[in-house]
């Protein structure tokens, strides 16, 4: 802290520069000070531009109205969308200026406050969950700042749903869908995760992958740093959907604590 002074709530947008921070930079650059340093200044210079806390779906609504990212609740997710629909909104209609109307229509996704009588839904070990729908997911039609603001928007949201002694987060990636074009986009949202959230990452589940998928991981690999490939997870064939998902994984003992 003598090196890198934290910066005030009020710079970060809400969030805290407290001592978890500064341990969790120190604990993936192996405890070195000289090398955790320029990288959590260059995060602090970061959220003071993007002010995670401060950040709304309507700060990133062409990503939010895809409903890709969703923060499940306990007993289902924010808002379910038929298969038809998905298909509407995502290239089933040769109409493009209908499916641009319709995706319009939809609210946005997901909520910043939890829906009432709800709460939201973690894996047996306490990690709050997201659902990433592969096939829903069209990084193309935003803007690179868009897709900064809604990976922070995400991480933060993750974060606010901790509980307890959690200090890690689970995402399962349904992976249908996928298509090559998207990899620039996954190397943009795997930069966010390991330049601004290390030590966050709890379970990276990935389920649902097609066989070319294994080709494609050599190329995605290594983008990530040791820390998050060690939480990541490719599930059966068998686990096909995100209760089997979430299901794998609460059989795993996982890591809840940040260091």
């Amino acid at each position: 802290k003598q090196t890198i002074p934290p910066p005030t709530r009020h710079d970060l947008g809400g969030e805290e520069a407290d001592d978890a921070v500064y341990a969790r930079f120190l604990s993936v650059n192996n405890w070195d000070p000289l090398k955790a340093a320029p990288k959590l200044q260059q995060s602090f210079e970061w959220r003071k531009r993007i002010r995670p806390g401060t950040l709304r779906p309507h700060h990133c609504d062409t990503l939010c109205r895809q409903h890709a990212w969703v923060a499940l609740l306990a007993g289902g997710s924010p808002l379910k969308i038929s298969i038809e629909e998905e298909d509407a909104t995502n290239g089933g209609s040769s109409n493009k200026s209908n499916n641009n109307r319709s995706r319009r229509q939809l609210p946005l996704d997901t909520p910043h406050n939890c829906l009432p009588l709800q709460s939201w839904r973690t894996t047996r070990h306490g990690l709050p969950i997201t659902y990433f729908k592969c096939w829903m997911w069209k990084p193309n039609e935003a803007s690179s700042e868009e897709m900064e603001r809604h990976m922070a928007y995400h991480m933060h949201h993750l974060i606010r749903r901790m509980r307890g002694k959690v200090e890690r987060i689970c995402i399962i990636f349904d992976m249908r869908g996928f298509e090559g074009w998207m990899l620039p986009y996954i190397n943009q949202a795997v930069n966010v995760l390991r330049q601004h959230y290390p030590g966050r990452a709890g379970a990276m589940c990935f389920i649902n992958v097609p066989g070319y998928f294994h080709a494609v991981w050599k190329v995605i690999s290594p983008w990530l740093d040791d820390e998050i490939r060690s939480k990541t997870f490719f599930a059966s064939k068998e686990v096909d959907d995100m209760e089997k998902g979430i299901g794998f994984l609460n059989k795993m003992n996982l890591k809840i604590g940040s260091t």
